[in-house]
């Protein structure tokens, strides 16, 4: 890993915040200059481009939780106490930091290829994955899904609310911020409830 000079920090501090205010395509490398307290010089000196600094963004932004999944990936937990450790990774970090999903669109809206390659990179083996289903016997008792739609759902259930922020909270919740943030904070516990009953159903089928 490589570090990162105080200057650099800055930066990037400055360039997350402006791409989650006015995204990508709105925020100028002049206006990362001006916010993060430098001239457009230095900025180049350490990113030549937009696109290389919004990287280091993601990468930071994806740094923040994604390793930790990985690592509870490769440990020897099973899939089943997976599940919850993954929806309150994923969940709290998405409270804390609500830029990512945004950053997320973002990102497969200009460079598709780049976002499977830093989670590769991160530690995220879809194949480890597969193989702790595949010995949890998730397909049999989901009623026979695919285990790459498990994964899907549960990623669907975690990331929408907060990707969907704006209409959730506005039309589901009247817009109040803190009746939605606890509502977030409930699904922690929903979540891995609804793939436990439907386990437990197609068990006593």
């Amino acid at each position: 890993m490589v570090l990162q000079t105080e200057t650099e920090q800055k930066i990037i501090v400055s360039a997350e915040k402006l791409f989650y205010q006015k995204g990508k395509a709105g925020t100028s490398m002049q206006d990362i200059a001006d916010d993060a307290g430098i001239n457009r010089t230095l900025l180049n000196y350490y990113f030549r481009s937009k696109d290389k600094l919004f990287e280091a963004v993601f990468r930071k932004a994806m740094g923040r939780f994604v390793p930790n999944l990985a690592a509870m990936l490769h440990s020897d937990i099973s899939f089943e106490e997976y599940i919850p450790a993954l929806v309150e990774t994923v969940i709290d970090t998405m409270i804390e930091n609500p830029q990512i999903p945004i950053f997320v669109l973002q990102e497969l809206s200009s460079n598709r290829e780049r976002m499977p390659q830093i989670i590769k990179e991160m530690g995220i083996d879809p194949v480890i994955a597969l193989k702790k289903m595949e010995e949890a016997g998730v397909s049999k008792v989901t009623g026979g899904m695919d285990p790459r739609q498990v994964i899907l759902n549960l990623l669907s259930l975690c990331i929408f609310p907060f990707a969907a922020k704006p209409v959730v909270l506005n039309i589901l919740y009247s817009g109040d911020n803190e009746a939605y943030i606890e509502a977030m904070k409930e699904r922690k516990k929903i979540i891995p409830q609804l793939m436990k009953q439907l386990m437990s159903q197609n068990r006593s089928r």
